[in-house]
């Protein structure tokens, strides 16, 4: 029985220990973001504007690239990727941009 017992102890407190491990890496993880989001907000409004240019660029070259093979995929893909990115983008300088209100508002008080 108590063979037992110590294997659940030692269980026990590897996962506690795990999760005091994951818990402070969450929290360095969110001080983090919570730091530099105004940052993370302007790089990601810059990666969204280069990548829509980019999208507009190439659906713009697609009809002209469609008859050449490999070409015409290549074009598709960065016309699609470019408009995937754009949009990736601006939910994460919204997300940025709501931390950073948040740590406005908490910051007065």
């Amino acid at each position: 029985m108590s063979w037992f017992h110590d294997l659940g102890k030692k269980v026990s407190s590897a996962a506690h220990r795990l999760g005091h491990k994951v818990t402070h890496a969450v929290h360095q993880g969110v001080k983090g973001i919570v730091n530099h989001s105004e940052d993370i907000s302007r790089i990601a409004g810059k990666v969204g504007r280069v990548a829509g240019i980019v999208g507009k660029v190439a659906s713009a070259a697609l009809p002209f690239t469609a008859e050449i093979p490999i070409l015409g995929e290549v074009v598709g893909a960065a016309a699609a990727g470019g408009k995937a990115i754009e949009k990736v983008s601006s939910a994460v300088q919204k997300g940025a941009n709501l931390i950073t209100a948040g740590k406005n508002t908490f910051k007065h008080y």
